[in-house]
């Protein structure tokens, strides 16, 4: 079973906290280090005062691990996001992961910081993990029924899962069940993820040779997720981005010449992915009948060319 969740965020602070009673009174300058920490208490929230009617509130007990991920540079998005966790009864399990702005390329620290929290849930032994970044936004009332669909959505999908999209930019998508979608999506801002994407997190850092990415998407870490396969998503979504400024892709004044740069280098990213993403999902599943046939016709392909290969080395 997972680990205490705040006993285990003591114990890596305990490790990571490299500020010592010397280091303050001598002055010594000390680097920042990531952090985790809980999610600040709100004394008039139901769920860290206690109020909560035990048949109104909404139970994620089915998650081992709750993540958010935030630069300590943006308290105003930890706020924010916070205030979402504390109406969403995520409040008592969501721990945040506090990092520092990397110095050369904001989608490095991003990917490596969805890395990080992949370890710390690896090292808990947390079987689903949901991960957030701090733009997420809930766009859909949560009751206790539709968290518990959820659950029971996760307890449903087939033994080889990696994601479990809360809320994607799906790019193809087909039914599996009413509320199930099978999906090539981007964006990484609610996720669960099966102990596999925990694996191969922790077998991928940034760089990695072997990493198929979506160029459509970026470089970003979602552009790889979109080229993985066993990836779903609920449907229909219950969060999207919040428009604010991102820390990853800074605006660059060069003409956009390539689709993908309407997206990845606009000016307009966050709203155009905010405004977006819902739209998306209503045109992606009306064709997604369409999807299901070619999705249908590549794996048919793809069999086809492991059996010929199969053949010319003998194994037929």
């Amino acid at each position: 079973m997972p680990q205490n969740p705040a006993r285990q965020h003591q114990s890596h602070d305990d490790l990571n906290s490299r500020i010592t009673p010397a280091d303050r009174e001598s002055g010594t300058p000390v680097p920042e280090v990531p952090v985790f920490h809980p999610c600040p208490p709100d004394p008039s929230c139901p769920y860290c005062n206690g109020s909560i009617d035990p048949g109104q509130a909404l139970d994620w007990s089915f998650l081992d691990g709750i993540y958010c991920i935030s630069l300590k540079s943006r308290e105003d998005r930890a706020r924010t996001v916070a205030a979402q966790f504390h109406k969403a009864g995520l409040c008592q399990r969501v721990l945040f992961y506090r990092l520092i702005k990397h110095p050369e390329r904001g989608i490095i620290g991003s990917w490596e910081s969805h890395r990080a929290v992949a370890e710390h849930a690896r090292a808990r032994g947390c079987k689903t993990t949901l991960i957030f970044e701090d733009d997420v936004q809930f766009v859909r009332p949560l009751t206790p029924r539709s968290v518990r669909a959820i659950g029971r959505a996760i307890e449903r999908l087939p033994a080889d899962w990696m994601i479990f999209f809360l809320g994607h930019w799906p790019l193809w998508a087909y039914f599996v069940r009413p509320n199930v979608l099978r999906t090539g999506s981007g964006c990484a801002h609610a996720y669960i993820v099966s102990p596999r994407l925990l694996r191969w997190l922790h077998e991928h850092p940034w760089g990695a040779p072997d990493i198929k990415k979506l160029r459509l998407t970026g470089k970003a870490l979602d552009s790889a997720y979109a080229r993985l396969p066993a990836t779903y998503a609920l449907f229909p979504m219950i969060a999207t981005q919040r428009i604010s400024g991102s820390d990853n892709f800074p605006f660059c004044n060069k003409k956009n010449t390539r689709l993908r740069h309407l997206i990845t280098h606009s000016r307009h990213r966050e709203w155009l992915l905010s405004k977006s993403m819902r739209p998306d999902e209503v045109i992606v599943v009306l064709l997604s009948p369409l999807f299901f046939i070619v999705q249908k016709a590549l794996r048919s392909r793809d069999r086809a060319g492991h059996w010929i290969t199969g053949l010319m080395n003998g194994q037929g």
